[in-house]
Order: structure tokens, then C-alpha cells, then sequence
């Protein structure tokens, strides 16, 4: 079997290091969803207004022009290096396709679900830029949502992990005897799909994990040894509690029956976009030094880094629409300016404090954890100052002056899902009242 000695690069890693075309692009892409998102909204108050009987006089062209608005910001993602944001984007793409054939499957949650998904891009491509990369696969959710709007045949998170696949040989396992593709195997995988698919507890996974290594010490073919020992790894890792038996991974089995079927037939080609699902998971297991050694086999041969992959079944990515972000930073801004202005004893700009300190409570309560308890807090520090007519006193200044800086600094930053967030912004508006008390 020929193989390729170089490591397997990092799942979270983009390739290249400058980043002044991915700044540019990151332009060029908001401006290209925006338009879309506005001509699919038009789209949809226009049908709204004829009325639902009456939804083909529409015209589809507005949908046409949605598509290939899209479709240019999959191109500019696939200029720069970025498959797996590209990938994601020509699901958008499809989408919209199969809404402009079908124009009565166009509602709100449809216009929807493909904004999500252009926010979860935009919101990765900022924490690139901002030196805090994530991994594609986070992308999952929004993948998944618009690949079922556009009716895809295979949805899978491993279709956003940016590895490039590479055959590799892995050692045979000491102790182990060979079984032969044949009926008899069969038989027994059948068995084990059928309680795989149930519900199997850990003694189950383990008797797979040992199946499937005995097909892979007895496959004569170097490639058809490799994916049984993967999917031996795979499942070592279920029986262990490294790796969570989802939907996904469940399905896994039945492919695997499949495979064996071809070859018990006397069809040795192995599925490559399988054994990559299969790599995909050895990656994704949580480590476990000595306990595993099937996966360690398998992450030692790919290269692949000793960390747990990414969470694809948790949105983190693209909650907020980037608008709302942008105006909020344009409200802290000001706010940030009146409030040092009033501190410093600018009389006249006290008047303002209470609208802007409105709009930035405004922004906090749709964006942030408990946002509404420090919204409050501004608020009627803002109130008190104006009511005074004076400079606010000092350990009151410092303090609000500390909230709006913090503020600045984490929607700079737009990671709003930290755990401990909500705290922060607790601890920061239970300061502000206690210098106002």
C-alpha cells in the first residue's frame, strides 16, 4: 500500500499565515451575504404581501440573484485556501437553488437558516483574525441546517474537518488472530449492527473493537487491513467513554456491514470517504495515555494532534448577527467618549448620557448574559450623574469607566459564549451599584 510519511496538518489549522487576503475577503464576504440576506428578506415580504396562493408571481430572479451573491463569496473563500468555509457557504448556495425551484418553501425560517449559517462564517473568520482560530468542525450546526433545507443526501460533520486524506499503514496488533471476509464474519457483523443500533453498552463496543481488529489482522489487502483496524480504534474509543456514540457514529456500523458484504463477495476497494469518517472520529476521542491502544496507533500514524476535537453539536458560532455587534461597538464608543467627557467635568455632555447609556443597555440586554442586570446599573448611573448636574464623583467613574472598557474589549474580541462571561458582567454591575448606594 503506498503511503505518505508526512504528518497529517492540524485539524484547526488554515493554511498559510498571512492574514491580509483573509481581512480582505472577510470584507468582500459580509458585503456578499448581506446582499443576499436582504434580497431573500425582500423575497419574502413580497410573497407575503400577494399572498401564499399567488406566490409564483413573485419574481424568482430575486432569489436567482440571492444564489449568486452567495455563490461569489464561496469563490473568494476557495481563492484564499478555505475548503471547509467554502463547503459550508455551497450549502447556503444549494439552499437558496432548491428555494428558487421551489419558491413555496420559502418562509422565515427557511431566510433564517441560511443568515445563521452566513453569521457562523463571518463570526469564524473574525476569530481568525483575531488570533483565536477555532476548528471548521464547529461549524456543524449551521451546516447541518441549511444541507437539510437543500435536501442533501449526506450530511456529516466530518465533511467541515480540513484534512487532507492520506493512506497510511498501521502496524499489525500483537496477539490478535486473523478472521477471514466471509459469511461466517457476516453473520457475526450483522449481529453486532443490529445491537450496535440499539443501544450497545461498553462490553458490546469492545467485542466490535476485537472484531473488527481480527478483519483487519485478516485482510490480505493493505488499505482493507488499515480501515478495519480504524474502525477497531473507533470503537475501543466508544467502549472506553473517550468518544460519545452519536447518531453519526452509530451509522458507522451499517457502512462497515457494507464494506464487509463487498468483500465477501471477492471486492477488496475500500471506501475512502469511510475510512476518512473513521479518522475523523479516532481525531475527535478524548486522549487517554496507555489505555487505548488502538487509537494511539491510528493518531500516531496520521499525526494527529493529542486533543480532543471540536464540539459539532453545540452552536458557539455565528449566535449574534454581525450588525448587532458592529452597532454595539459604535454605542460603547460613544458612550465610552460622553462618560469620560463628563467625568472630566464637561458639563454639557452630561444631557446626552442618558440616550446613549439607553442604547448601549439596549445592545447588552440582546447580546450579553444577564446583559439587563449591568444595562440597569449604567443606567442609573447615567441617571444619577445627569441628576446631579455635576461631574460624577470619582470611585463612581472609575467604575463605569472599568464596565464600558471591559465591554469594549469583549465585543472586540466576539467571543459572547465564555462561561464565565456572565459572571464578569454580574460582579462588573454589582460594582457600579455598590459606588452608587
Amino acid at each position: 500500500m503506498a503511503t505518505d510519511s508526512r504528518p497529517a496538518r492540524s485539524p484547526g489549522a488554515l493554511p498559510g499565515d498571512d492574514l491580509s487576503a483573509l481581512a480582505w475577503v472577510h470584507g468582500e464576504l459580509r458585503r456578499s451575504l448581506e446582499a443576499a440576506h436582504k434580497a431573500l428578506r425582500r423575497y419574502l415580504k413580497e410573497s407575503d404581501a400577494i399572498g401564499g396562493s399567488d406566490v409564483d408571481a413573485v419574481d424568482p430572479s430575486v432569489l436567482r440573484g440571492a444564489r449568486a451573491q452567495i455563490h461569489q463569496a464561496v469563490g473568494a473563500l476557495e481563492l484564499v485556501g478555505m475548503p471547509a468555509l467554502a463547503r459550508m457557504l455551497r450549502a447556503s448556495e444549494a439552499a437558496v437553488q432548491r428555494l428558487a425551484a421551489r419558491p413555496a418553501l420559502v418562509d422565515a425560517g427557511a431566510v433564517d437558516t441560511v443568515e445563521r449559517a452566513s453569521f457562523a462564517a463571518l463570526d469564524f473568520i473574525a476569530r481568525q483574525l483575531a488570533g483565536k482560530p477555532v476548528s471548521p468542525v464547529m461549524l456543524f450546526p449551521q451546516y447541518r441546517a441549511v444541507q437539510q433545507l437543500a435536501a442533501a443526501d449526506r450530511i456529516h460533520p466530518a465533511d467541515l474537518w480540513p484534512l487532507d486524506f492520506q493512506w497510511h499503514a498501521l502496524p499489525a496488533e500483537p496477539g490478535v488472530p486473523p478472521r477471514a471476509s466471509d459469511d461466517d464474519a457476516r453473520g457475526v457483523m450483522e449481529g453486532l449492527v443490529l445491537a450496535l443500533m440499539r443501544g450497545a453498552d461498553r462490553g458490546m463496543l469492545a467485542a466490535a473493537s476485537g472484531f473488527c481488529a481480527e478483519l483487519g489482522a485478516g485482510a490480505a489487502e493493505g488499505r482493507e487491513a488499515t480501515l478495519w483496524r480504524m474502525a477497531a480504534a473507533v470503537y475501543q474509543a466508544q467502549a472506553l467513554g473517550l468518544l460519545a456514540t452519536d447518531v453519526y457514529a452509530k451509522r458507522l456500523a451499517s457502512r462497515l456491514l457494507a464494506q464487509l458484504r463487498l468483500a465477501v463477495q471477492g471486492q477488496h476497494d475500500v471506501s475512502e470517504r469511510l475510512a476518512q469518517d473513521l479518522l475523523f472520529f479516532c481525531a475527535h476521542a478524548r486522549p487517554a495515555e496507555g489505555t487505548a491502544p488502538r487509537l494511539a496507533a491510528v493518531r500516531r500514524a496520521w499525526g494527529l494532534e493529542p486533543h480532543a476535537g471540536a464540539d459539532y453539536e453545540t452552536p458557539r458560532l455565528g449566535r449574534f448577527d454581525p450588525a448587532l455587534l458592529a452597532l454595539a461597538r459604535k454605542r460603547v464608543a460613544s458612550a465610552k467618549e460622553a462618560w469620560s467627557a463628563a467625568a472630566a467635568g464637561e458639563s454639557r455632555r452630561l444631557a446626552a448620557l442618558g440616550e446613549q447609556f439607553a442604547l448601549v443597555g439596549e445592545s447588552l440586554t440582546r447580546l450579553l448574559p444577564v446583559g439587563e442586570r449591568l444595562a440597569q446599573a449604567l443606567q442609573g448611573a447615567a441617571a444619577q450623574a445627569m441628576a446631579s448636574g455635576q461631574a460624577p464623583a470619582t470611585p463612581l467613574a472609575m467604575e463605569v469607566a472599568t464596565a464600558i472598557l471591559y465591554l469594549e474589549a469583549a465585543l472586540d474580541d466576539g467571543d459572547l459564549d465564555t462561561p464565565e462571561l456572565g459572571a464578569r458582567v454580574q460582579r462588573l454591575a454589582q460594582r457600579v451599584d455598590e459606588v452608587r448606594a
